[in-house]
């Protein structure tokens, strides 16, 4: 089933439409050379997850964590996310924040079904107090394959929400200085699905 037809709630976060940017603001700049663009991916998509887009090399600073997850500023750091995140601004003028997860997540499919996974640094319970919750009594209508991809569609908003917690990323917001965005990669096609905070869904760009 396409992406598209996912429907989420946007009610569950507090990301407002403004905060974010569109496909268009890298095509209308794609020969930038220019490191403008911080992506935090997941460290199961490889060694160059930037190469889903169509900016040329150069142009991504690239972090890569555990399903791409970020801790929120009231939940303490707990790992170098957060610093190396910090870092990546105060080396480069960032104008984007990409938050990139994948359709074949391994960590988050463990999370959802394997309660006795170990639980390192407390990921997974976050997970279950979050996204699992949130999906559970959203979104009960989907199952199999539908409810993975809400979910984990769902992870990732969370992890936008941990971000914006922070105060240098609010600022750098607020002042209109950063736009947010959060791409979903299928594995099996390398089609990347942007989220579309009008539409309250992931759509193929």
């Amino acid at each position: 089933m396409d992406t598209s037809v996912i429907s989420l709630d946007p009610a569950l976060h507090d990301l407002p439409s403004m905060y974010f940017g569109t496909a268009s603001d890298f095509l209308t700049s794609a020969k930038k050379t220019d490191t403008d663009t911080l992506m935090i991916a997941c460290s199961e998509q490889g060694s160059a997850p930037d190469n889903v887009s169509f900016a040329r090399p150069g142009r991504f600073y690239v972090l890569q964590h555990i399903a791409a997850s970020i801790p929120s500023a009231m939940g303490g750091n707990g790992n170098s996310v957060v610093p190396n995140i910090e870092f990546a601004f105060s080396q480069h003028d960032i104008k984007h924040v990409i938050l990139c997860g994948h359709l074949k997540c391994g960590v988050i499919r463990s999370w959802m079904n394997d309660r006795d996974d170990f639980d390192f640094r407390g990921m997974r319970t976050r997970f279950e107090q979050t996204t699992l919750r949130a999906v559970n009594q959203a979104y009960s209508r989907y199952s199999g394959e539908e409810r993975v991809k809400a979910m984990i569609y769902e992870y990732a908003l969370f992890q936008m929400d941990h971000l914006c917690s922070h105060p240098f990323i609010q600022d750098k917001i607020t002042s209109q200085e950063l736009r947010l965005h959060v791409w979903i990669v299928n594995d099996d096609t390398a089609r990347v699905s942007a989220y579309d905070p009008a539409r309250g869904c992931f759509a193929v760009i």
